[in-house]
């Protein structure tokens, strides 16, 4: 996995981390809505509890996810110094802080 993440930003070798945080963050949205709908945030029963350990963990992969394509942008922004590369690795680290702040602001309205 360390090779797909390390490959050039702006190129195809980057799509595998983008399309794995969008894949989770598609994947997680709607099981916390679900949980919201049939547990109303409470873990009173075995079922919600389950299900609400299971959401904190997958959010916690998440942010981590997201925080290691922080550490392969970063590790990679001034591979070039044109202004198309520097606008792409401005759009990643936007996209990536939205998915951070997103996965963070669930945990925390999980807690």
């Amino acid at each position: 996995m360390a090779a797909v993440l390390l490959c050039g930003i702006g190129n195809v070798c980057a799509l595998p981390l983008r399309i794995l945080i969008e894949e989770q963050h598609a994947k997680i949205e709607p099981a916390i809505k679900k949980f919201q709908q049939e547990c109303s945030g409470h873990t009173d029963n075995q079922g919600c509890k389950e299900e609400h350990d299971a959401l904190v963990k997958a959010l916690n992969e998440f942010v981590s996810l997201v925080q290691n394509g922080f550490k392969v942008i970063d590790a990679h922004a001034n591979d070039a110094s044109d202004a198309d590369y520097q606008k792409q690795v401005a759009e990643l680290r936007a996209k990536a802080q939205q998915h951070l702040d997103w996965g963070r602001e669930q945990l925390a309205a999980l807690q």
